[in-house]
C-alpha cells in the first residue's frame, strides 16, 4: 500500500524493489560511481517496468495473454485425455481393467481346452466306433472273414519266401568309412528251424485256403485252433534251438542284453499263444451248448 492508500501496480512494485535495490547496494559499498551506475540502473528499472505493465493495459496484449492461458489449457487437457486413452489401451478392450481382460483371456483359454478336449473325446468315439464296425465286418461278415484269410495267406508266403531264400539279410548293419558291413546275427542251427518254420506257415497257407471254401463257425474254430498250435511250435522251436549269435555285434557291448531281451520276447509269446488255445476251445464249447440247448 502507497501512502495516499492506493494500490501499486506490479510493475510499480517491481521498479521500486530494483531502485531500492541498488541504492542498497550503493551505500554498502561506499562507491559514488557504484552508486551512480546503481541509480542509472534503478530508473531503467522502474520505466521498463512502468512501460511494461502499461503494455497489459493493451487490449490486444492481454488478448494474446488470454490465447497462451486458452493454449495452455489445451495442452494440460491433451496431456490427460493422452493419459486417459493409456488408461484404456492398459485395460484392454471394451475399457476393461487389465486384471479383467487377463481374466477374459483366461476365460477364452479354458473354453478353448474345453472345446479341444470335447473334440478330442469325440474323434476318439468315432474312431472307437469305426474300429468295432471294421472288427465286425472281417469277423461277422463272409466277405470280411474272406479278406482276412487272404491277407493271412499273402503275408505268410511272403515270410515263408523271405525265411527261406534271404534269411542272410537278418544281419546288423554299420557304415565303415561309406561302406556298409553286414554282421549276420544268425547261426548255422537256423537251418534246424527252418522245416518246423516251414509246416507251421504251410499250415497256415492251407488253413486260410480251406477256410475261403467253407468257413462255418465250428469248423472256423477248430482250423484256426490247429493254426495257433502250429504257431505255438514254431516259436518254442525256435526258443529251444535259439539260433542267434548278437556276439558279432562291433564292441559286443548289446550282446549281454539282447541274449535276455530275446529270450524274454519269445516265452512271452509262447505265453499268449498258448493262453488262447483253451480260450478258443471253452468258447467253442459254450457256442456249441448254446446252440444245441
Amino acid at each position: 500500500m502507497t501512502d495516499n492508500g492506493k494500490s501499486k501496480n506490479p510493475a510499480e512494485s517491481f521498479s521500486e524493489l530494483i531502485k531500492d535495490f541498488g541504492d542498497a547496494v550503493g551505500k554498502i559499498f561506499d562507491d559514488p560511481e557504484l552508486k551512480k551506475k546503481a541509480k542509472e540502473f534503478g530508473d531503467s528499472a522502474v520505466k521498463s517496468a512502468k512501460h511494461f505493465g502499461s503494455r497489459f493495459k493493451d487490449e490486444e496484449v492481454r488478448g494474446k495473454f488470454r490465447g497462451v492461458g486458452q493454449a495452455a489449457r489445451d495442452f494440460g487437457n491433451s496431456v490427460s485425455e493422452y493419459f486417459k486413452d493409456g488408461d484404456k489401451e492398459e485395460a484392454g478392450p471394451e475399457g476393461k481393467t487389465k486384471d479383467e481382460s487377463e481374466k477374459n483371456t483366461e476365460d477364452k483359454m479354458e473354453e478353448f481346452s474345453r472345446k479341444t478336449e470335447k473334440a478330442g473325446r469325440e474323434l476318439g468315439r468315432k474312431m472307437e466306433e469305426a474300429g468295432k464296425k471294421v472288427d465286425t465286418y472281417f469277423k461277422e461278415t463272409r466277405s470280411g472273414r474272406i479278406t482276412g484269410y487272404a491277407f493271412s495267406i499273402f503275408f505268410t508266403t511272403l515270410f515263408l519266401v523271405f525265411l527261406y531264400y534271404y534269411n542272410h539279410y537278418i544281419a546288423f548293419y554299420e557304415n565303415v568309412d561309406g561302406t556298409w558291413m553286414r554282421y549276420p546275427l544268425i547261426t548255422a542251427d537256423f537251418d534246424r528251424w527252418l522245416p518246423i518254420a516251414f509246416a507251421a506257415l504251410l499250415a497256415s497257407i492251407i488253413g486260410n485256403v480251406i477256410l475261403i471254401i467253407y468257413d462255418g463257425y465250428f469248423f472256423r474254430q477248430v482250423i484256426q485252433i490247429v493254426i495257433v498250435i502250429f504257431g505255438l511250435a514254431l516259436t518254442i522251436s525256435l526258443l529251444s534251438i535259439f539260433p542267434f549269435d548278437f556276439s558279432v555285434i562291433p564292441g559286443n557291448e548289446l550282446s549281454g542284453i539282447l541274449n535276455p531281451i530275446v529270450t524274454a520276447v519269445l516265452i512271452l509269446i509262447c505265453v499268449g499263444i498258448g493262453i488262447s488255445i483253451p480260450v478258443r476251445f471253452v468258447k467253442m464249447i459254450v457256442e456249441l451248448v448254446r446252440k444245441t440247448a
